[in-house]
């Protein structure tokens, strides 16, 4: 796509966006109503200026709810209404960025509806109470400065992602490691002080928030989360604890455990719900776009060449992919935050493979590969649960078979290292060798 000229660019962008946020819109809007989603009374209290009333961790996410509620005052509409607004510019923020950077890739034209008709962004929509959507459209900015090697400006970003989501200590930590070599003195610096004057503002901001529903330490809590998820969502065995009785009031088996209000942890039984959830969503939050990521990475992983951007986007993406399961009970949305996995290093992966040409068997192969991730994507929102499961699970196969056909590498061959010269190459100079 990169080929493309400016004016090309331009009404591809224009219509990537629009196919986009009308898709995710319109689905979004007939499903569950955007304030009565768990949680979002929460952000509902912060937007209304109720910080004694909102809980932890929720607290700490105090800038989307403070926009919210600034551009409800500006606009002269209820607190619903500047979300809905906050929303809308986040969405299209995001998916402009998104289409500008896959635009400069060198994916096929196709890839560019490939990837705004993916599940996800309908999650981010239909989640919109949530910091997630502005999140995303914040790290979107990051990723643009990233790409033009704004390094300075990308470190200051870690300012207003702190006030978003307190999970930005992960953003930070993938930037310096990702960036490392790339970076200056003033700006590693300047990325930690960015991020360490934005919790000293939401420690400020969520003075006199209630205690989270352990009333825990705030860093226990957090910690604690992970075995107790890791234990629901990957083992199947529900916890249980005397301060948290949601999953059931009366566990089958519990020990005494002291450590501040908890005095009892035990097991409610065993489900294996969460685990088919899973499925599910890693089958069809992003169509087939998972399958494609791990199969253009192995055949150029002897590439000596990666951009920062893809060096970023492919670590933070990974670690947020795995730890979904232990940071939540939400998989849905929370398997979303990999979003720069799939959406933005999956096309940057392309650049060491030329582009098939339209008359051949490969080329039958990639749009049928099209074909079946648009059909996984619609499997995810019109299929009954464990039925769907099995049918994106067909698909997939499905697509792994065209997948191969298509299997995108240089028509002579896979991808070398620069250093190394084609097989065929390496044999005719020795044979000239020989004869000489």
């Amino acid at each position: 796509m990169r080929a493309l000229s400016h004016r090309a660019k331009g009404i591809a962008l224009a219509c990537g966006v629009l196919l986009g946020a009308s898709l995710a819109v319109s689905i979004a809007a007939h499903q569950q109503p955007f304030f009565h989603i768990a949680d979002s009374s929460q952000y509902l209290r912060l937007a209304n200026g109720n910080v004694q009333g909102a809980m932890q961790p929720f607290a700490s996410r105090p800038l989307a709810p403070m926009l919210a509620r600034a551009l409800a005052a500006l606009l002269h509409v209820s607190i619903h209404g500047g979300f809905y607004v906050e929303a809308a510019g986040s969405l299209l923020v995001l998916l402009a960025a998104v289409c500008w950077l896959m635009l400069g890739a060198a994916a096929p034209r196709w890839m560019l509806v490939a990837v705004v008709v993916v599940p996800t962004w309908v999650t981010l929509v239909q989640n919109l109470v949530f910091p997630d959507l502005f999140y995303a459209a914040l790290l979107a900015v990051m990723l643009l400065l990233l790409e033009r090697e704004h390094l300075f400006a990308a470190a200051l970003m870690m300012f207003p992602l702190m006030l978003t989501r307190e999970s930005t200590s992960l953003t930070l930590l993938c930037f310096l490691l990702a960036a490392w070599s790339s970076l200056r003195w003033r700006d590693r610096i300047t990325a930690v002080v960015a991020a360490a004057a934005g919790t000293v503002v939401v420690s400020r901001l969520a003075a006199g928030a209630q205690p989270n529903v352990e009333h825990l330490p705030e860093a226990i809590y957090m910690l604690a989360k992970i075995p107790w998820n890791f234990l629901r969502n990957m083992l199947g065995v529900l916890p249980w604890s005397d301060a948290n009785t949601d999953l059931c009031k009366v566990p089958v088996w519990s020990f005494p455990f002291h450590f501040g209000p908890v005095h009892a942890l035990g097991v409610c039984g065993v489900s294996f719900h969460q685990q088919l959830v899973a499925i599910d969503v890693t089958l069809g939050n992003f169509g087939l776009l998972p399958m494609l990521l791990v199969w253009l990475w192995w055949r150029s992983r002897r590439s000596q060449t990666s951009s920062l951007l893809l060096r970023f986007t492919l670590l933070y993406g990974s670690v947020s992919f795995l730890l979904a399961p232990v940071i939540g009970a939400g998989f849905l949305h929370l398997v979303g935050y990999a979003w720069p996995l799939f959406l933005v290093a999956m096309p940057q992966l392309f650049a060491p493979f030329p582009t098939a040409s339209v008359a051949n068997r490969r080329a039958a192969a990639a749009v049928g590969f099209f074909a079946v991730h648009l059909a996984v994507c619609g499997a995810a929102f019109w299929t009954m649960f464990l039925p769907g499961i099995g049918l994106k699970l067909a698909l997939w196969v499905v697509g792994f078979l065209l997948l191969y056909i298509w299997s995108p590498e240089t028509e002579n061959g896979p991808i070398l290292p620069p250093s190394q010269p084609p097989k065929a190459a390496q044999i005719h100079s020795s044979s000239m060798v020989k004869s000489a």
